[in-house]
């Protein structure tokens, strides 16, 4: 099976962080997200199953974000099964159930059985502002019971890392290292663990990839498709995942601007 992954769009605008980066860096080119699409179709359609990793939008407003987030679902070819997570800069202005409804889901988190594989898209966003990012306990249940439910091999997606990687060279998160991952992610590491038919999960957040195996189950980040490359340009990466039975191979590709 293979899987085309995206991750960190921030569709809509530029983004500027001044405490990341400096006042003059753009951390995210979101706004020339459609001049790649072209290329990015053409991946796509040798892959079985697109999924995006969240933070799809750049936030602004209830109203215009919604307009913003399916405007960028527009992109997307309808032939090829395509499937969204939930991420912290989606569902900053609009409701989890909106967003749901948008997506043409009945929840923010759900799974789904495809190529042999059991997938599982799970809403690791915190519950108000001053929250940590973590899967709450209704949905640790469900998790729970759902990957007892199935006996084929499982694919996790969630937008928020549920490892243990380094954030000590990360600008976003150097001096916020609980804001790059699940707060909860020992506990859900527990569940897809103790589950034994737990192959990879995805994520994407901390915008800069990253590759860990924790108790024979491999975490994968995909970078940020717009954060700055370092020449004030989008990096325009993405990642295609190769799956064989246990055995998952990754190759991190940079798109080409059409």
């Amino acid at each position: 099976m293979k899987i085309f992954l995206i991750t960190d769009i921030h569709y809509g605008g530029m983004v500027n962080y001044p405490h990341a980066g400096g006042e003059d860096y753009v951390n995210s080119f979101g706004e020339q997200f459609k001049n790649f699409f072209p290329y990015l179709h053409s991946e796509m359609k040798q892959c079985d199953l697109v999924v995006n990793l969240g933070d799809f939008i750049k936030d602004v407003s209830p109203e215009k974000d919604i307009e913003t987030y399916k405007e960028a679902l527009s992109f997307f070819l309808s032939e090829i099964p395509t499937k969204h997570v939930l991420g912290n800069h989606d569902v900053k202005n609009i409701s989890r159930k909106k967003w749901a409804e948008i997506v043409g889901e009945e929840k923010s988190y759900y799974s789904f059985d495809l190529g042999g594989y059991h997938h599982v898209i799970l809403d690791g966003n915190r519950t108000d502002l001053r929250s940590p990012f973590y899967i709450v306990n209704e949905q640790l249940v469900w998790l729970e019971e759902d990957l007892a439910k199935t006996s084929l091999r499982v694919i996790v997606y969630c937008h928020f890392p549920a490892d243990n990687q380094n954030m000590d060279n990360n600008y976003y998160f150097k001096n916020n290292p609980d804001g790059a991952s699940l707060n909860n992610k020992y506990q859900v590491r527990r569940i897809l663990e103790k589950a034994g038919n737990v192959v990879v999960v995805f994520s994407g957040h901390t915008h800069f990839y990253n590759e860990q195996k924790v108790n024979n189950i491999i975490y994968y980040t995909v970078p940020s498709f717009s954060e700055n490359n370092g020449s004030h340009e989008p990096n325009g990466k993405f990642a295609i995942a190769t799956l064989v039975d246990n055995q998952v191979e990754i190759e991190i590709k940079k798109s080409e601007r059409v």
